[in-house]
């Protein structure tokens, strides 16, 4: 657990905190985040929070990294992250909320976790399971409510078994999700080369079963892409109804959702014009009137360069108070206490 290390941190346009943490040895920064909101622009009584699972993609390694993320494009995959380590960047971000914000609201908030940071949650889960009977035990102790857990994944299908297996035998204490990073179907492995390994088309009938087992509807995400180029490539993918009605025609309402979010593009990666707001809801209404549930967030962190594909070790501009730094030893000892109960 003393490998990671909090650093500093950036406010979030008025809409939350990220977080620069020091991983051992490394000259790389590792990240997370917290939103007052978990839905940008929604007020709601759940706070949202972006844990990340490795400093660097693992993706990366392999060279399969997502020719849109920060993240896998400019950082090299340092190491993954234990349990304990994925723990304390949730338990931190909520002290930090409860005892060092100015809106006094966030003291009672639900919490909702999102393993969907740096690095690839689906090549973590067995540190991931762990983190959350971590940040549950913590949490009760600290009379805090958790909304829900979110896992995300870009369709590595080894974690599937394990985490049905979980949900079968009640594992968890709450409420645990699963988010699947499409994006894109007919171009998926030119902007997702994971495809190539996991084809999405066998990773949508595991995601139903998981479904069916915990009554859960699995998330799908897609990012909006418009005239994406990825850097050093001729190739360009923009988000077209065509693209969406691909994967309608192997899912059903009953098991799946849509989110959709806007791209947050850097000339790190690649050019991109950003998809208006007529021609988001035109994609959202479609998808709406096929019957499925759907969400359109705004990207968290855009005028920061951070948060929503954009995480690459950036220094925060905020210091360290004596007050955070006595929270962050605190949040070490409920961790180590945690642990003797599980």
């Amino acid at each position: 657990m003393n490998r990671l290390k909090l650093l500093g941190y950036d406010k979030l346009e008025n809409e939350g905190i990220r977080y620069a943490w020091n991983f051992d040895k490394s000259n790389y920064l590792l990240e997370s985040a917290a939103f007052i909101n978990k839905t940008k622009g929604v007020e709601s009584n759940i706070s949202g929070y972006t844990t990340s699972v490795g400093l660097g993609c693992i993706l990366r390694h392999f060279g399969y990294s997502c020719k849109f993320c920060r993240t896998g494009e400019l950082l090299p995959f340092v190491n993954l992250l234990s349990a304990e380590e994925i723990a304390k960047q949730n338990i931190l971000m909520v002290l930090t909320d409860i005892n060092c914000s100015e809106r006094i609201e966030l003291i009672n908030n639900k919490r909702e976790f999102a393993y969907m940071g740096q690095g690839e949650p689906g090549y973590s889960y067995s540190q991931i399971r762990l983190a959350i009977k971590i940040t549950d035990h913590v949490m009760k102790k600290l009379n805090q409510s958790v909304y829900r857990h979110l896992i995300s994944t870009s369709g590595v299908i080894e974690m599937i078994p394990a985490f049905r297996a979980d949900i079968q035998s009640d594992y968890f204490n709450s409420r645990i999700t699963v988010h699947f990073s499409l994006h894109s179907t007919k171009d998926r492995d030119s902007i997702m080369p994971i495809n190539k390994l996991y084809p999405y088309e066998k990773i949508i009938p595991e995601m139903k079963k998981i479904s069916e087992i915990s009554n859960e509807k699995i998330c799908l995400g897609f990012l909006l892409f418009k005239n994406y180029r990825p850097k050093n490539s001729d190739f360009e993918y923009t988000t077209k109804i065509e693209d969406i009605d691909e994967i309608l025609s192997i899912i059903d309402p009953e098991h799946f959702r849509f989110s959709f979010c806007e791209y947050n593009s850097s000339s790190d990666t690649g050019t991109a014009e950003k998809f208006t707001k007529n021609e988001a809801d035109r994609i959202c209404e479609y998808v709406k009137n096929k019957g499925y549930e759907v969400k359109l967030f705004s990207s968290f962190g855009q005028k920061e360069n951070t948060a929503c594909g954009m995480l690459a070790g950036k220094i925060p501009v905020y210091n360290l108070s004596e007050k955070w730094i006595e929270l962050e030893k605190y949040t070490d000892e409920l961790i180590s206490e945690a642990l003797m109960y599980i």
